[in-house]
């Protein structure tokens, strides 16, 4: 055990640990720079985030629900539970066989579905497209009150990937979720259309960087999540060739476009595998990656998945990565999203209790299904 904990200290940890202690230590073949040394004092004026607890990595895994059906045949890219009305929305690429327009087309265009679930999965309940936007990899929801739809936080500005094949977004809004009930028509809203954004209630909240601590005047694919239990909002990009992300106070994210954060933290792990949400809890972000079975994974017991789980404390920087097995029976079994539930406290009347959830696509192509893992268990 080291001295932060069970987990492996990163970089930025080990320049945490003060001068003397840095000079000595090596990771992964790298020692920490001068470079990295003053990034972290820089960091250090920012507001620390008052400490929290954190979800047990080593916690095994419960299923929520397994084999629902979204609106679309497609993979889900991500799911986010509204706790005051006991409703799941569920992002992935819109393709409906039926309108004549492709998969590879909507893919590339950026064209998302969202599909508003019952709590335990198993119902329909409305469904929104949402055109241009992106991939929805990860998605926040803001829970506004009981019997009021939810605000989604969301990639949009769609551009292609650099293979021509994927359109992901290259912004950050907070919309309002204004999807038709499962019994009437749908309605597709364009980012871009006065019409739709006035519907949507559409605002853009793409962090300006130059309110963001440290050089760099531009970023690349903000993506943005929620924390309901602190109130707090958080976006990661790609800036000054690291990934990073900052955290907002969510009431005043939500009031005016995003000015100087809370707090930044400036060089996050990268995935091994590919990246495949994330989320924030108190002063822990979650990051989930990883690929879908290679070789069967149920009927070839070797075939023991890459899903992993990163958490990263963003005030001190240590970070710990632990394979999960959750839901190892899916056919397919691709790792898919990330966002915290809450759930009734029973010892606590009017509180919460948080969950850690992270979804998985599983099925066939042309009949994927969502399923949802949580763990629960804090330290």
């Amino acid at each position: 055990m080291n001295a932060f904990g069970t987990g492996p200290v990163s970089r930025r940890g080990l320049i945490r640990l003060g001068g003397g202690a840095v000079a000595g230590l090596v990771l992964g073949g790298v020692t920490a720079s001068t470079a990295q040394a003053r990034i972290a004092a820089e960091e250090a004026a920012v507001t620390a985030l008052p400490g929290s607890k954190a979800f047990d990595l080593s916690d095994p895994s419960d299923a929520l629900f397994m084999h629902k059906q979204a609106w679309c045949p497609t993979v889900m890219q991500c799911a986010g539970y509204d706790h005051l009305n006991k409703h799941w929305y569920v992002a992935q690429v819109m393709y409906n066989p039926g309108d004549g327009v492709s998969y590879a087309t909507r893919k590339l265009e950026g064209d998302i579905a969202i599909t508003k679930l019952s709590e335990d999965g198993s119902t329909k309940l409305g469904r929104m497209y949402l055109r241009g936007f992106g991939h929805g990899a990860q998605i926040g929801i803001e829970t506004t009150a009981k019997g009021s739809a939810p605000y989604i936080w969301i990639e949009y500005d769609s551009e292609p990937n650099a293979e021509g094949t994927t359109g992901f977004g290259t912004k950050v809004c907070r919309i309002k979720y204004v999807g038709p009930a499962a019994d009437a028509p749908p309605r597709s809203f364009h980012w871009d259309v006065a019409a739709d954004r006035t519907a949507m209630d559409f605002k853009d909240r793409t962090p300006d960087p130059l309110k963001l601590p440290g050089a760099g005047s531009t970023l690349t694919a903000p993506r943005a999540v929620v924390d309901m239990h602190h109130r707090r909002l958080l976006v990661r990009f790609n800036r000054n060739g690291q990934l990073q992300c900052a955290v907002w106070d969510l009431d005043t994210a939500a009031a005016a476009p995003l000015g100087a954060p809370l707090h930044h933290f400036a060089n996050l792990p990268r995935p091994v595998y590919d990246a495949q949400g994330f989320c924030l809890y108190g002063s822990y972000m979650y990051m989930l990656e990883g690929e879908a079975y290679a070789s069967g994974g149920p009927t070839d017991t070797t075939d023991v998945g890459t899903t992993h789980i990163t958490r990263v404390d963003l005030n001190t920087g240590v970070s710990e990565r632990a394979l999960t097995r959750a839901l190892k029976s899916l056919v397919y079994r691709e790792p898919e999203g990330m966002n915290i539930m809450l759930v009734p406290d029973p010892a606590n009347a009017g509180g919460y209790l948080p969950r850690l959830t992270f979804g998985f696509a599983s099925g066939v192509s042309g009949d994927r299904r969502v399923n949802i893992a949580y763990k629960n268990a804090l330290i």
